[in-house]
């Protein structure tokens, strides 16, 4: 179902303006010992994600490592492409507790242009893999745009035709197929065959893939993945593929163009009468589409527009939601040597950006018949509505007594069509019997669960068809992700899919083997904490609260005795942050929990 109605997306377009969605910056990486260089053989796994502040000052860092050969000795933040090894960038060691990652990072200047460039990565060292044990590139939660702008230069043999087509092709994290669409002018004759091939620039290529479906002057449809090359999309993002359309004047091909990937931060979208405020009458026979792409330095954006149908007067980049006229960014100038197609690359400040990630800049193409505008295009970008967040016994409903955590990422495309998640799970108390989905706000269970077969631990993770009206659920941070084990058939951990990190982190007692049943509450905690444990043995002890850079921020002295016994820290002076509990005794620490302080000034 989702298939055809991701199929008709452009054509639907035409009719309905584009309902406003909030994208969001998020990456994660999945560490293994087979990214190491040289590789590691270890069973390690782990997972880190960060999420973005909307003005991409700050991001929460989250993970989990488990199944480690040795103690984390070392934990950065590298840049390098796969395969390569690079510079330090930032040292994460502070925000390690023992499996869990956790705590906000002011964001280095070079760390999100990086990123945005698969030039990222973090590796793990311990003390049994002194050279590192695992490693994980970060990859973005965003969808694949690929722009192509076809011409006879570009044919084999070039030729003089004056006929051109402007488009590209999309692919949301977790289809089965991709979506190509062009708008095409001039062509000497009626289109004998068109394709997709594999090739270079300047070379005669093979055929993989028909184009086909012609609407007046738009050509769309869809390729089936499972038809094509499974290395399709890895060789688009390396320019390995065009696309050429035929006539009978030119049986090789009239108009050729090479498929260009956008970048992991961009925009491929229609421009077209229906999104213009009002929308003219009688309907506009003007169509178009843009193709905008962030610079390496992320302070600037190339845009390039093709407009046919109509003879404008000035196409404008315009900042405002799709229910707004907004102020004018730029002017895109006059059209380029080929007519109706306009291209410029111009300066936005860190304000504009976060316009550009929010999906508020627009085309704006007027006419004399229309001088405020006959044809408009939000600049939607290929960013996912992307989820950061925990799993843990007390989210779930009942809570559970459990002390496994999880941590996760998600993500939605804008059209609402497609789930992809990735968790990563460690102390489950027994096996993993039970992955689902349900829709329920905090505190609630859901009522029709979507169950995932994919059982596979530590990581779990999967791309699933949704129904359109699940991305306003999942927005409003109403839907939840569960796993039930042989020792909680009822739901041993559970995670609001949402952007945020609540959960109390239960850890193993390293050092005072005498301790047993603590528990640390309220979760989160203000003014007060109150300990209870039981131990073995008497002893004197201190409890220390330490801020997320490992710093004392308090100190109680206790006497801890045979048996139960409760503890209560006054915490009312603590600022806000995240703290880890430990108990000390003497040189020893036996490390408790660790907590996220939400409190009011």
């Amino acid at each position: 179902m989702n298939r055809t109605i991701y199929f008709f997306l452009p054509l639907l377009l035409l009719a309905f303006p584009l309902k406003a969605q909030i994208p969001h910056l998020v990456f994660h990486a999945e560490m293994s010992g087979s990214e190491m260089l040289p590789a590691v053989n270890t069973d390690a796994k782990g997972l880190v994600t960060l999420l973005f502040s909307p003005d991409r000052a700050k991001a929460e860092v989250s993970g989990m490592l488990v199944k480690l050969d040795g103690a984390v000795t070392s934990a950065k933040i590298r840049l390098g492409i796969t395969g390569q090894t690079g510079p330090v960038i930032f040292d994460l060691l502070p925000y390690i507790n023992d499996r869990h990652i956790i705590g906000p990072m002011d964001v280095p200047d070079e760390l999100l242009s990086n990123l945005l460039v698969n030039g990222v990565y973090v590796e793990i060292s311990t003390s049994a893999h002194p050279n590192g044990e695992i490693r994980g590139q970060f990859t973005c939660e965003t969808d694949l745009d690929f722009g192509v702008q076809l011409t006879g230069d570009q044919a084999v043999p070039a030729n003089t035709s004056q006929a051109v087509a402007f488009g590209g092709i999309h692919f949301p994290l977790g289809a089965a197929d991709i979506l190509y669409a062009f708008v095409v002018r001039g062509l000497s004759g009626p289109i004998t065959g068109a394709g997709i091939y594999e090739g270079l620039p300047g070379q005669p290529g093979v055929k993989v893939a028909n184009v086909t479906g012609l609407f007046g002057s738009i050509i769309q449809g869809l390729v089936l993945l499972d038809t094509i090359d499974p290395d399709f999309l890895l060789k688009c993002r390396e320019g390995k593929y065009y696309v050429a359309i035929s006539t009978a004047n030119y049986p090789d091909g009239e108009i050729r163009g090479q498929i260009s990937h956008l970048g992991y931060f961009a925009s491929l979208a229609p421009v077209n009468g229906v999104q213009q405020l009002p929308p003219p009458s009688p309907p506009s026979p003007g169509f178009g589409f843009s193709h905008t792409r962030v610079s390496g330095g992320l302070d600037s954006l190339m845009t390039t527009v093709f407009i046919n149908g109509i003879q404008p007067t000035s196409v404008k980049i315009r900042i405002g939601t799709n229910t707004q006229t907004g102020p004018e960014l730029v002017d895109l100038g006059a059209p380029t040597a080929i007519p109706g197609l306009y291209s410029l690359k111009y300066p936005i400040t860190e304000s504009q950006l976060t316009d550009f990630a929010q999906n508020r800049l627009y085309i704006n193409v007027t006419t004399n018949g229309f001088p405020n505008g006959e044809l408009r295009g939000v600049m939607k970008n290929t960013l996912r509505k992307a989820y950061a967040f925990d799993l843990c016994g007390v989210q779930v409903v009942p809570p559970s007594t459990s002390n496994a955590l999880g941590v996760a990422v998600a993500s939605v495309d804008q059209a609402n069509c497609y789930l992809n998640y990735k968790a990563i799970a460690d102390g489950l108390s027994g096996t993993l019997t039970e992955v689902y989905y349900d829709t329920s706000g905090f505190g609630l269970n859901g009522t029709v669960p979507f169950h995932y077969p994919d059982n596979t631990l530590p990581i779990i993770k999967g791309s699933h068809e949704i129904m359109t009206f699940l991305g306003p659920i999942i927005e409003a941070f109403h839907s939840y992700l569960q796993l039930n084990t042989t020792g909680f058939p009822n739901g041993e951990i559970r995670g609001q899919v949402r952007r945020g990190f609540t959960c109390p982190e239960v850890v193993s007692v390293t050092d005072l083997e005498q301790i047993s049943r603590v528990s640390v509450s309220p979760v989160p905690f203000q003014d007060v904490v109150n300990i209870s444990l039981e131990s073995s043995a008497s002893f004197e002890g201190r409890l220390v609260m330490r801020d997320i850079l490992g710093v004392s921020s308090m100190s109680q002295s206790v006497m801890v005795l045979n048996g139960e016994q409760t503890f209560q820290l006054q915490t009312a002076q603590l600022p806000k942050g995240i703290y880890t509990l430990t108990l000390e005794s003497g040189n020893r620490e036996g490390l408790v929990l660790l907590k996220k302080v939400v409190k009011v000034n």
